[in-house]
């Protein structure tokens, strides 16, 4: 049985995600490195100019996918092994507090020259699965970890 820690986990050790938003009636999707995850969700930033964010504020739920490659090659002597996912999805929470931008500029400073424009956000209440091949015949009975 998992828990929201080795979603977390999880997360912090696969940070590059495919981040789902919704564009009116469209739906989009786009990769994006997150930042962190901890017990209270998973940290993103992007900038004020940017889609991704006109749709996290026109619509303040968003979901994300987190994805381990297999052990070993794929396909190797007839494996179905293609990997895990963790999917995740809830609210969208912009927070506005300058002791993790600075944290943000500090431990990213490729950001630096767009600091005034910003925005750290972060997915929370909701709920997180695990996902392998072995599951693809009983995808609606998969374990939810409510975060």
């Amino acid at each position: 049985m998992a828990n929201f820690d080795d979603c977390v986990r999880f997360a912090n050790q696969h940070m590059i995600c495919s981040v789902a938003t919704c564009d009116r009636e469209q739906p989009r999707v786009r990769m994006l490195g997150m930042w962190f995850a901890d017990t209270r969700g998973f940290y993103f930033s992007t900038v004020k100019t940017k889609k991704i964010f006109r749709e996290l504020t026109a619509n303040r739920k968003a979901e994300v996918c987190f994805y381990a490659p297999p052990k070993g090659p794929l396909g190797q002597e007839g494996s179905t092994d293609i990997g895990t996912m963790m999917r995740a999805s809830g609210d969208v929470v912009f927070l506005d507090d300058v002791n993790l931008t600075e944290r943000l500029l500090e431990e990213r400073p490729f950001l630096r020259p767009h600091a005034d424009d910003q925005v750290i956000f972060r997915i929370q209440n909701g709920e997180a699965t695990f996902w392998t091949s072995a599951d693809s015949e009983r995808e609606s009975a998969l374990e939810r970890i409510r975060f």
